[in-house]
């Protein structure tokens, strides 16, 4: 009997409401999630112009009696182009209470190049295929920033118009062909000398390519310097 009473207590105890000393309001909690995300960005040196927009809004939140501390997380690196990661977790008496999970979408907006028109694979960039616009980023790519980084150089992959660009995007132009008679310059234990020689293979500047020594018929690999010269290093 004593058992049964013990336990019906138990229940009726259970069942009664539950003092609530404070509420947290969703505004509040929507700002210290969105402190936390500030704070992330300036740590990661984030300072270029941006929006933090969060996919829900939280309710507001009554707490019981005791000590409250709300504590916010970013459990990911913050994204540019897919959704972060917050949360959210509340204290009561040093002890988790409840947790909340959030997503946010973080926008970064930089002032960069961006193609003005279709740009194809190996055709020659001028000024007027640019302009700059502020735009939003990725933050995992250099995005350039004057038209001197890539004047003389050509798109590696078809850039649509309204793109950003980055330097990822370029590469050194073809500057040597098959058949094409150049200079070699040749560097042995400090002696410099040159000889003609006939390209056996396309390459950029910095590349690597073959080439035929006119004189000595032999086959050398040389890094291309330009459309006329290339150097070998013995």
């Amino acid at each position: 009997m004593k058992k049964i009473i013990l336990l019906a207590a138990l229940i009726w105890i259970s069942l009664m409401p539950r003092a609530f000393a404070y509420t947290i309001t969703g505004a509040e909690i929507h700002a210290i999630a969105l402190d936390a995300l500030e704070k992330s960005l300036a740590e990661r040196g984030e300072s270029r112009r941006h929006e933090i927009i969060f996919r829900q809004y939280p309710t507001d939140i009554k707490l019981p009696e005791g000590t409250v501390d709300v504590r916010a997380e970013i459990p990911t690196a913050i994204s540019y182009v897919s959704l972060t990661p917050v949360r959210v977790i509340l204290f009561v008496n040093e002890r988790p209470y409840r947790t909340m999970s959030f997503t946010a979408s973080v926008k970064v907006y930089d002032t960069v190049l961006v193609a003005t028109r279709d740009l194809r694979v190996e055709m020659p960039v001028s000024e007027d295929d640019f302009r700059l616009t502020d735009v939003a980023v990725d933050g995992r790519n250099e995005y350039v920033k004057e038209i001197s980084q890539v004047v003389g150089l050509v798109p590696q992959r078809f850039i649509r118009a309204g793109s950003p660009v980055t330097l990822s995007h370029f590469q050194q132009p073809i500057a040597v062909n098959p058949s094409q008679r150049v200079t070699i310059i040749i560097n042995y234990r400090g002696i410099r000398a040159t000889a003609q020689g006939i390209v056996m293979t396309r390459g950029r500047v910095g590349s690597l390519v073959k080439v035929k020594n006119e004189t000595s018929e032999r086959i050398l690999t040389a890094k291309v310097i330009d459309s006329h010269t290339v150097e070998v290093k013995l």
